[in-house]
């Protein structure tokens, strides 16, 4: 039960409960980890899976036992978590109890510490297992609990709702889909003060996921959305993820809205009104984010994919005001620099409600690339493979910032290994549709022909 291996990507813990992570594991994790936090308090919180009660209760009384207080959020999302670290301040870290979108069968953790600062867990990984086997043979001291449950729903909702000009939006016909997770929570106490018409799909919290995978990326996952916009004839469709922080939008006909056109989007109107801010994207951002930020005068930054990178950028730069990650991360420095999908979606409908279009209109200007969303092939040898691409296509003006990007007159595209699996991740951009055929081909085949 001490395997770092269950520590992904140093920040979130991830495992199968109960043979990689149980309730004897987080009873001893939670007693060092709240040794290791400076403060008095930790917020605690669980999503929607099976196993969430049982280890947040075994986590929360070894909180109490390393002498914090415990504050209990219960069943929430990971952004109403990350708000508490900025706005409450009497919280000095949060523990996520979550596995995000992973199967069922999965369960883990993320932490962080006051305004949202991302706990590295690998980092300190060996002072918390020093920890673990000293408390694991000494009898623990008497201690007075410090325990507080806490309801936050109300100020969460109100703090949404301070990214939107429009009081109401009724007009707007939306579905939501919870995905049987935490989303929910939220969207019911939202769509009161709202004012939209709301469509609720598998709001009912179910840790077994009965109706699909909670994984919005991936497109079989929202077959049951598209049948239900064109029964209800809805405006737009909001699609969560598992824990509820990451968005995907689709329009009126069940068209995926690519996360970078959502970003240009929020970024015009971020620009509108600050006219020098900043805006961030990564390396697999489309260029309609850039060609819109430098058009409205901001500047546009580009960092790694992955959301601690894009924190850090934040954090270093203080003209940036939003930023975004491939996989449906947004980012707010009004939210602490932490991701809200709910936030991104409320500013998507506030733009929307005074446009007076149908979503596909609104878009539509937004479009000018022909795109490739990020696509996997199975490789025998990632690293290898993008050295003989950089190799094959050295006279192009290339770059390294997050695996390797090439770049063309027309367009560009850039190829990143997994970190976990043998992938090789391609992501493909240019001005016109017979552009992009030809030069997806020539990759495609490239990449085949080397993939062994």
């Amino acid at each position: 039960m001490l395997d770092i291996s269950i520590i992904g990507r140093s920040y979130d813990l991830r495992g199968i409960y109960p043979t990689e992570i149980d309730e004897e594991f987080y009873y001893l994790f939670g007693r060092s980890f709240g040794t290791w936090v400076r403060g008095k308090s930790i917020a605690l919180w669980y999503d929607a899976r099976n196993s969430s009660p049982s280890l947040q209760h075994a986590f929360g009384q070894w909180i109490m036992d390393s002498g914090k207080k415990l504050i209990s959020l219960w069943l929430c999302s990971s952004d109403m978590t990350s708000f508490s670290t900025g706005y409450y301040n009497d919280i000095d870290a949060a523990v996520m109890i979550t596995a995000s979108h992973n199967p069922k069968d999965y369960n883990g953790m993320k932490a962080s510490l006051k305004w949202w600062i991302p706990v590295n867990l690998k980092e300190i990984w060996p002072i918390l297992i020093d920890w673990i086997h000293q408390y694991n043979t000494s009898p623990i001291p008497p201690i007075q609990w410090e325990y507080e449950e806490r309801q936050i729903l109300d100020d969460w909702v109100n703090h949404i709702l301070s990214f939107s000009h429009t009081k109401n939006f009724g007009k707007i016909s939306l579905i939501a889909d919870a995905w049987n997770g935490t989303a929910w929570v939220f969207m019911d106490a939202l769509t009161k003060k709202a004012g939209w018409n709301l469509t609720p799909l598998f709001f009912d919290p179910d840790g077994n996921f009965p109706n699909h995978h909670p994984n919005p990326v991936l497109e079989e996952n929202r077959k049951d959305c598209r049948k239900k916009i064109q029964e209800t004839k809805s405006d737009i469709w909001l699609i969560f993820d598992g824990d509820a922080d990451r968005v995907v939008i689709l329009d009126e006909n069940g068209d995926n809205i690519s996360p970078s056109i959502i970003c240009a989007i929020i970024a015009h109107k971020i620009l509108v009104e600050n006219p020098w801010a900043g805006i961030c994207g990564n390396a697999v951002t489309s260029k309609i984010v850039q060609d819109i930020t430098l058009e409205n005068g901001g500047k546009y930054t580009r960092q790694k994919v992955w959301h601690v990178y894009i924190k850090e950028e934040m954090s270093k730069d203080s003209s940036i005001l939003f930023a975004w990650e491939w996989s449906a991360h947004y980012f707010f420095q009004k939210n602490w620099n932490a991701d809200s999908g709910i936030i991104a979606a409320i500013i998507f409908l506030d733009i929307l409600s005074q446009s007076w279009k149908k979503t596909s209109e609104l878009i539509e200007v937004y479009t000018r690339y022909k795109t490739l969303e990020e696509t996997n092939f199975k490789v025998a040898n990632p690293k290898w493979l993008i050295e003989k691409l950089a190799e094959n296509f050295s006279e192009l003006k290339q770059d390294r910032l997050d695996g390797l990007t090439v770049y063309y007159p027309y367009g560009w595209w850039n190829v990143r290994p997994s970190s976990n699996e043998p992938l090789l991740r391609l992501n493909l951009e240019t001005e016109t549709k017979e552009q992009f055929d030809i030069l997806y081909e020539k990759l495609v085949n490239f990449i085949e022909s080397n993939s062994l």
